[in-house]
């Protein structure tokens, strides 16, 4: 007589592979000219971007401020970011540099990233300095 004996193992692997992957980060940028307040006239760089972070979603919002000078190598320095729980509403300011032509920041104190130009959609989170 055959041994028939069912391979749940091989079924299970077949549903995992077939499940997509959520996404948990994203960015976007863009520029804009205010048309009244202090920065009135003055191009402004945005970054936004968002993160889920243990089922909380993160806001985030990065602009240029009247502190921020380009260098010469194409970054701002002096960038407002201000993260935001939408859950609880609480709210974190740190200060970062933005590229500006890619809308890149980073916030060396937090060891943040938020990149618009990274694969599917952007990315923003952590990053590990390689030396």
């Amino acid at each position: 007589m055959a041994n028939y004996k069912k391979n749940y193992s091989s079924n299970n692997q077949n549903y995992n592979n077939n499940k997509q992957k959520v996404k948990h980060s994203g960015a976007k940028s863009t520029t804009y000219t205010p048309l009244s307040g202090p920065n009135k006239g003055v191009e402004q760089h945005l970054t936004t971007g968002w993160r889920l972070a243990k089922g909380e979603l993160i806001a985030i919002k990065c602009v240029t401020t009247t502190k921020s000078n380009l260098s010469e190598k194409g970054w701002f320095g002096s960038v407002a970011c201000t993260f935001t729980n939408t859950k609880t509403g609480v709210q974190s300011f740190h200060w970062g540099t933005m590229q500006k032509n890619g809308g890149k920041v980073v916030i060396d104190s937090m060891a943040f990233v938020i990149n618009p130009r990274a694969k599917n959609g952007g990315y923003a989170g952590t990053f590990i300095r390689s030396n």
